[in-house]
């Protein structure tokens, strides 16, 4: 399912408890070009983290994860969010990009983004599918780009997603982007549930469906 909406209030129409898994990549760069601080004009785009992480404790079944891609620079902001909210903190997984832009930042270049792994309160911790290392390596460009400016590896997020759901499980990506969490979960054999504020991003996710569809239509 594609929902065109605001994140927020798109999810308070879900179901209480309803979501497997909620993996998602924030907005935290809008506003501005790419650099080593946040300027005050993005705080607006930085603190939804908050009412996110509150309607995300909501939405997704108590013992669940939440996986959430974020940023160095501002991290402090998702681990307060998601403690308030009642999410443990499990781990962080991190995103090594060999391939792409790198930033100095604080006398290193960035090149690495971590991801954050919570859990909705307290419950036993469930994994499944195959067992991966914590790190993963971006050595090269998509096959083909979205013009999308935070578009995610979709061998990555397939991999993260097996190892957290089992089949006919249903995801929720609340910043649906260019639509890899889709993607992702149709290659799997996951539900999905998408939320995205732009309509020339809804058009791109349909077509990326679409293009899967007949490509494994043609397959066959």
């Amino acid at each position: 399912m594609i929902i065109k909406g605001d994140c927020i209030e798109e999810m308070k129409k879900l179901e209480s408890h309803s979501i497997d898994l909620a993996f998602i990549d924030p907005p935290f760069k809008l506003s501005q070009t790419y650099s080593t601080s946040v300027d005050s004009d993005n705080l607006l785009a930085v603190s939804s983290i908050y009412p996110t992480a509150e309607e995300l404790s909501r939405v997704v079944k108590k013992g669940n994860f939440a996986c959430v891609i974020y940023d160095n620079r501002i991290l402090p902001l998702v681990l307060d969010s998601f403690k308030r909210a009642g999410w443990k903190y499990l781990r962080f997984l991190t995103l090594y990009r060999r391939c792409g832009n790198a930033f100095r930042m604080h006398g290193w270049m960035s090149t690495s983004d971590p991801i954050l792994l919570f859990q909705n309160g307290e419950g036993k911790e469930k994994y499944y599918g195959k067992c991966s290392h914590d790190v993963y390596v971006k050595d090269k460009l998509e096959p083909v780009g979205f013009n999308h400016p935070a578009q995610k590896p979709l061998g990555i997020c397939k991999d993260i997603i097996q190892r957290l759901t089992q089949e006919n499980d249903v995801v929720l990506d609340c910043y649906g982007g260019c639509g890899t969490t889709a993607v992702a979960c149709k290659e799997l054999g996951r539900e999905y549930i998408l939320i995205e504020s732009e309509q020339k991003y809804v058009d791109i996710i349909n077509r990326r469906l679409s293009q899967q569809t007949l490509v494994k239509g043609g397959a066959n």
